[in-house]
């Protein structure tokens, strides 16, 4: 039990931590609105609560964390099953559609109310 709520921690102060990284390095983004808009939507589908089966039921979780413990679960590379729906193994995987829907509307959807900032160097 101790794991999975390092693992759910963890895996929510990960993109927050990126997300200060990213506000401290902002003027290197400056020259390239478009990675930074990518990296700032990645980082909001890590956050985005997914489904993580293990063959009885499900538990939300972030992205992240279910990925992480997929791969704590998984022994062989052959046993990694992708496809649209989820990402795992035989016993267990997370949805992957809630991550894909939040990096579509985070990546192509502006956000109406942005106004332009100006970096001080």
């Amino acid at each position: 039990m101790g794991l999975i709520l390092a693992i759910g921690l963890l895996s929510i102060l990960a993109p927050l931590a990126l997300l200060v990284l990213m506000w401290r390095r902002a003027p290197r983004w400056h020259g390239n609105p478009y990675l930074y808009r990518l990296v700032f939507a990645l980082m909001a589908a890590l956050l985005a609560p997914t489904l993580l089966m293990a063959g009885h039921g499900g538990l939300p979780c972030p992205t992240l964390g279910g990925v992480l413990l997929v791969l704590k679960d998984l022994e062989r590379v052959s046993d990694l099953k992708l496809n649209l729906i989820g990402v795992g193994t035989d016993h267990s995987a997370i949805l992957s559609a809630p991550f894909m829907v939040v990096l579509v509307i985070a990546l192509f959807v502006p956000v109406p109310t942005a106004k332009s900032v100006a970096f001080n160097d």
